[in-house]
C-alpha cells in the first residue's frame, strides 16, 4: 500500500539499422571515482538519492557495471542530458542493457524520457514510446526504442525510473543517430482538433471549421467514425480515406432541440496507437417554442430579521422548452445578506427554492436573483430586508478540520444515503463531511427516487481562481473482518478531456505518534466525457495490502470555484466487510472476429454468471464504434445467461467497441470487441470464424473453431512465441504486462488481434 518509486533518469531513443557516433558520455560505466564522502559515482552521470555500486563479474561488456543497491527518496535520479548537435529530421535510437536482481512483483524498470526545447521546456513528442509501463527481467535484457527529433528540441533526457527495494544491474547505454534509415514511422495527424459549440435553429444545419487529416506510411485507410448517443445529429463529408492529405467537413443537423455531443475517432487499423479523438458539441432552439422560466409566487414578500439571525421564503420555479439547466446567480444592491438554496435547476419541471436572508448588521437590504437559461428570457425577482439589533454570535457551519476518532471501528459498512436531504449539507452519524477549501461541503441528493450524496464547484455567473476541497470521510473500519472489499457506486456529469476537476479515493490511517497517512488509490473513477451521466459500480479490494488495523477511506473532490465548473459527482451505496458481494463474471474477456464489407458476422455464444445478484444484469454497448454491433439481448436474469454480438459494417479496417455488463452491486464487468472488415474478395465469408481471447490474470486463452496455432508479437514487430493449439484452444502464460498483438491462424486464414495484460 505504502510502496514507493526510485526514480533514475536517463536519456532514450528507439530501433533500425545504426553505425554512428555514440553521443553518451561513459555509456559502459566504465569510468569511476571513490570518496569517504559521496562513495562510488560514475563519471558524467549524476545520482541524487541512490547508492551506487561497482559489479565486476555480473556484466555485459567491459571492466565492470553499474549496480543500484539502495534508493533514500521517494524519487532518486541517476542523469545524464544529453545537448549534441541533433540533425533535424532524423532518427535516433536509445538502448540499455538491464538485469534485476531483486524484483517487486513485477514492477521493477520503467523508462520516463522526453525531449526539451528552449521555448516550450518539457515536450510530448513520442511521449508513447518514450514513456513506459514497468518491466522487468531477471536476465540481462535489452530495451531499445526509436525517436525522431521534434522541432525546436536540442537536449534530450532519458529517465529510468526503479521500485523502491528493487535492486538492478545496468550496463551498456547507448545513444545513437541512426543512419541510413528512410522514414517508415507512420504517422497521423489531425488539425484542428477541438472545437467550440455550435448553436443553430431547429433543421438548420451549420459546419464546423474544416479538419485537415495527415497520414502517411499507413497500411490501411484513415477512417473517420462518429459516436455517442447523439451521433445522429452529426455527420462527415467523408468516412474513410487514403489520401496523404484530405479535408473533412464536419456538420451539425440537429432535429429536436437540445444540447447535444458526439465523439469523433479518426483511426487506421494496425496503428491503434495514433487514434485522434475529439468531441462535437452544439445546441438548437425551436423559435416558434422559446425557452419560459417563471417564478410561483412571482414576488418574494420582504424579509425581516434580527442580526445574526435568519429568516426564508420558500417558492417554486418552473420552466419549459428550455434545452439547458436554468442557473440563478445574485446581484447585491445594498448590503449582502440574501442567499439561495441552489444556483442551478434541473430544465422543464418544478423545482423548490429557498431564500434566506442573514443579515450581520442592522439596516435595509436589497438583493436581485437573476434566473437565466440559455437562449431564454431572464427572470428577475427582488429580495428587499431590513435587519434590526442582535446578539446572537455567527458560527461558521461547515466543518473545516478533520476528527480521527478510531473508536468502535465497524467490521461491517453499507451505507445507502437514505436520510440525504437534497441539496443541503450532508449529514451521517460516523462520517465527517469535511470542507478544506471553499465555502460547500458535500450535500445530499435525490434523483429518479434513490438518495446519494452529491459534490460540485459550481455557481452560476460567479467568476473565481479559488479552488474547492471537499471530503466526506467513512467512519473508522476494522481491517480485521473477512470481507476486505471496498466498494461504492459513481457517477459523473459534465466532465470534459483533460478535466481539472477530480475525485479521488484515499486511503487513510492514523498510527498514534505518526504523522495522518493519505493515499491517493487507482480506482477507476470516471473522468471522462463518454462517462457523462453513466453509475459505474466500483469494488477496491485491499486483501494483502499493508493496511492498518483501524483505518478510513475517504473521497475528495478538488475543482475550481465558480462557473468555470460545472462538473458533478455522485456516490452512493458505500460498503466495506461485506463476504457475500455481487458478482457478474464472464467466460470471454475478449472477442475479435474478421468480417466481410456490408456481411454479417456473428461472434460464438458468450456465457455470463451472476453471483449474489439482487437485480438482472443489464448489457449495453460502448466505445469507439458501438453503432456497429447489435446484442443478441440487453438484459439477462440475476443468475446469468448467454448473449452473441453481430457486427455488420461497409467500411474496411479495425471497428472497436465493448460490452459493458452490469447489475447493480456488482463491480462492472467490459468484454472488447474489435473486428477486422475485409473486401469480400479478402476472406472466405462462409467459414469465417469468430476468435474469442479470454484474460485470467497473466494467462491469455484463445479459442476458435478449426484454431491451428497463434503467433505472439511485441507492437514493435518482435515475435515472442509461437504456439500450437489443441481441439481449438491455446494458452499462453505469464505474460508481463503490455500490449501484443496475436495473429491466429484457423482453417480458414489469419486474423490479428490486440491484447493488453494489465
Amino acid at each position: 500500500m505504502k510502496k514507493l518509486l526510485l526514480l533514475l533518469p536517463l536519456w532514450l531513443l528507439a530501433t533500425s539499422t545504426f553505425a554512428a557516433d555514440e553521443m553518451l558520455s561513459n555509456p559502459g560505466f566504465e569510468d569511476t571515482s571513490t570518496s569517504p564522502f559521496f562513495g562510488t559515482t560514475f563519471d558524467d552521470w549524476s545520482a541524487t538519492g541512490i547508492t551506487l555500486d561497482i559489479e565486476t563479474t555480473d556484466k555485459v561488456e567491459g571492466e565492470q557495471a553499474l549496480k543500484v543497491t539502495k534508493a533514500s527518496r521517494n524519487e532518486s535520479y541517476l542523469s545524464q542530458e544529453i545537448a549534441g548537435n541533433f540533425e533535424s529530421g532524423a532518427t535516433y535510437r536509445l538502448r540499455i542493457k538491464y538485469k534485476v536482481l531483486t524484483s517487486q512483483s513485477g514492477s521493477d524498470v520503467k523508462l520516463n524520457c522526453y525531449w526539451e526545447s528552449p521555448r516550450d521546456g518539457k515536450l510530448d513528442h513520442d511521449s508513447d514510446k518514450l514513456i513506459t509501463d514497468f518491466f522487468t527481467a531477471s536476465d540481462w535484457t535489452e530495451k531499445a526504442v526509436e525517436t525522431t527529433l521534434p522541432e525546436g528540441a536540442t537536449r534530450f533526457y532519458f529517465n529510468v525510473m526503479v521500485a523502491k527495494n528493487a535492486s538492478v544491474l545496468f550496463d551498456d547505454f547507448s545513444f545513437q543517430k541512426v543512419e541510413g534509415a528512410t522514414p517508415t514511422e507512420p504517422t497521423l495527424n489531425v488539425s484542428p482538433n477541438s472545437f467550440t459549440e455550435l448553436s443553430t435553429r431547429l433543421n438548420q444545419p451549420i459546419d464546423y471549421p474544416t479538419v485537415t487529416i495527415q497520414q502517411a506510411n499507413l497500411s490501411q485507410p484513415v477512417t473517420i467514425s462518429i459516436t455517442g448517443k447523439d451521433s445522429q445529429y452529426f455527420s462527415a463529408s467523408v468516412q474513410s480515406t487514403t489520401e496523404p492529405t484530405q479535408e473533412v467537413i464536419f456538420t451539425y443537423n440537429p432535429t429536436v432541440i437540445g444540447r447535444h455531443t458526439a465523439t469523433v475517432s479518426i483511426e487506421s487499423a494496425g496503428n491503434y496507437e495514433l487514434t485522434q479523438t475529439f468531441q462535437l458539441k452544439g445546441y438548437c432552439i425551436d423559435p416558434n417554442n422559446p425557452p419560459t422560466i417563471s417564478l410561483e409566487p412571482a414576488t418574494i414578500p420582504a424579509f425581516t430579521a434580527k442580526v445574526n439571525e435568519r429568516s426564508t421564503a420558500k417558492a417554486t420555479l418552473s420552466s419549459q422548452n428550455c434545452i439547458d439547466y436554468v442557473r440563478a446567480s445574485i446581484e447585491h444592491i445594498e448590503g449582502a445578506a440574501f442567499s439561495i438554496s441552489s444556483t442551478l435547476f434541473v430544465k422543464n419541471i418544478s423545482n423548490p427554492i429557498t431564500f434566506t436572508f442573514a443579515p450581520n448588521q442592522a439596516g435595509n437590504y436589497h438583493s436581485k436573483i437573476h434566473f437565466t437559461t440559455l437562449e431564454g428570457k431572464e427572470l428577475v425577482v427582488d429580495l428587499k430586508g431590513t435587519a434590526t439589533a442582535g446578539d446572537t454570535p455567527v458560527e461558521d457551519p461547515l466543518t473545516r478540520d478533520f476528527n480521527w476518532n478510531m473508536s468502535n471501528p465497524r467490521e461491517q459498512l453499507f451505507e445507502t444515503f437514505d436520510s440525504a436531504v437534497k441539496n443541503e449539507n450532508l449529514q451521517l452519524e460516523g462520517w465527517q463531511n469535511v470542507v478544506r477549501k471553499g465555502e460547500r461541503p458535500w450535500w445530499g441528493y435525490e434523483l429518479d427516487g434513490e438518495k446519494m450524496a452529491k459534490a460540485s464547484g459550481y455557481v452560476y455567473q460567479e467568476q473565481s481562481n479559488d479552488s474547492v476541497e471537499m471530503w466526506i470521510v467513512t467512519p473508522p473500519l476494522s481491517y480485521n473482518t473477512a470481507g476486505k472489499t471496498f466498494t461504492f457506486r459513481v457517477m459523473g456529469e459534465n466532465m470534459f478531456e483533460n478535466c481539472p476537476t477530480k475525485l479521488e479515493l484515499y486511503y487513510i490511517d492514523t498510527i498514534p505518534g505518526s504523522p495522518i497517512f493519505f493515499q491517493s488509490l487507482e480506482a477507476g473513477i470516471p473522468a471522462t466525457p463518454d462517462q457523462n451521466g453513466e453509475w459505474n459500480e466500483i469494488h477496491v479490494n485491499l486483501e494483502g495490502q499493508n493496511i492498518n488495523d483501524v483505518f478510513f477511506m475517504a473521497f475528495k473532490y478538488t475543482g475550481l470555484w465558480g462557473n468555470e465548473n460545472a462538473v458533478t459527482y455522485y456516490i452512493d451505496d458505500i460498503g466495506w466487510g461485506r463476504t457475500d458481494l455481487p458478482e457478474v463474471s464472464s467466460d470471454s474477456t475478449h472477442v475479435s472476429m474478421v468480417a466481410a464489407q456490408s456481411k454479417d458476422q456473428v461472434s460464438g455464444k458468450i456465457t455470463v454468471t451472476g453471483k449474489n445478484l439482487t437485480e438482472p444484469i443489464k448489457l449495453s454497448l460502448g466505445g469507439a464504434n458501438p453503432s456497429k454491433f447489435k446484442l443478441s439481448t440487453t438484459s439477462l436474469p440475476a443468475a446469468g445467461g448467454s448473449f452473441t454480438v453481430s457486427f455488420n459494417s461497409t467500411n474496411l479496417g479495425v471497428h472497436e467497441a465493448y460490452v459493458k455488463l452490469a447489475s447493480r452491486g456488482a463491480a462492472d464487468k467490459y468484454i472488447p470487441l474489435s473486428v477486422l472488415v475485409k473486401s469480400q474478395s479478402g476472406i472466405n465469408t462462409a467459414n469465417s470464424q469468430a476468435v474469442s481471447i479470454a484474460q485470467q490474470g497473466t494467462v491469455v486463452s484463445i479459442m476458435a473453431d478449426g484454431l491451428q496455432q497463434v503467433s505472439l508479437y511485441t507492437t514493435s514487430g518482435i515475435q515472442m512465441g509461437q504456439y500450437a493449439a489443441e481441439n481449438g484452444l491455446v494458452q499462453i502464460s505469464h505474460l508481463a504486462r503490455g500490449i501484443y498483438i496475436l495473429q491466429a491462424t484457423t482453417a480458414t486464414g489469419n486474423s490479428t488481434h490486440k491484447v493488453i495484460v494489465r
